[in-house]
């Protein structure tokens, strides 16, 4: 059997964050190369301005499973995972080793918890040396999350994947049935008129 293909592409919303940050990093670098010109010299600033000119870096570095291009392959024979350059990083099915974290991201107002949101779940998938951890929300389709983690279940059972499920179809916009004798009113006037 072929391959089950899920197509993957880092989020807009991750390049946002990083454009945000090399921004003001270069912004806050320039500011700090105005300080030491003028002669004034900080520990205080040159620290924070240290922190926020490595943040970006930081942030690449720390973030690799929101980075991914083309598409991850669930097979019975293997796993490919694509990096973020979109080379594939191969595992055999046999010897895949899988780790499941739910992502929830708690908001609280001072003490009190205001709501949680799930953010979905990074996958860790390990052979030997290898090790990729990738972030269901670089699925093209991140409702298609449960669907990768069952099927790379099951090629580590040495059964086939089933691969992506279709998605449900959105609600009618209209009723099947009017709700009262306003709506069967329009609705015959409306039916008339077509």
């Amino acid at each position: 059997m072929d391959p089950v293909a899920y197509p993957v592409r880092t989020p807009s919303a991750y390049w946002l964050v990083v454009g945000v940050l090399f921004a003001l990093a270069i912004m806050v670098g320039y500011l700090c190369g105005l300080v030491l010109a003028r002669g004034l010299y900080s520990w205080t600033i040159f620290g924070l301005g240290g922190l926020i000119v490595a943040a970006p870096v930081v942030y690449l570095l720390a973030t690799p499973e929101y980075r991914a291009r083309g598409e991850l392959r669930v097979g019975t024979a293997h796993v490919e995972v694509p990096d973020g350059r979109g080379a594939p990083v191969r595992f055999t099915s046999a010897g895949l080793q899988l780790k499941v974290d739910r992502v929830i991201v708690r908001y609280r107002f001072t003490v009190l918890p205001v709501a949680e949101v799930s953010r979905g779940m990074v996958i860790e998938l390990r052979e030997g040396t290898r090790r990729r951890r990738i972030s269901t929300l670089v699925l093209v389709d991140p409702r298609q999350g449960e669907a990768l983690v069952a099927d790379l279940e099951r090629v580590r059972r040495g059964e086939p994947p089933e691969g992506p499920r279709a998605p449900d179809e959105p609600p009618p916009r209209r009723p099947e049935r009017p709700r009262d004798e306003h709506e069967a009113q329009l609705e015959r006037e409306l039916a008339a008129m077509d």
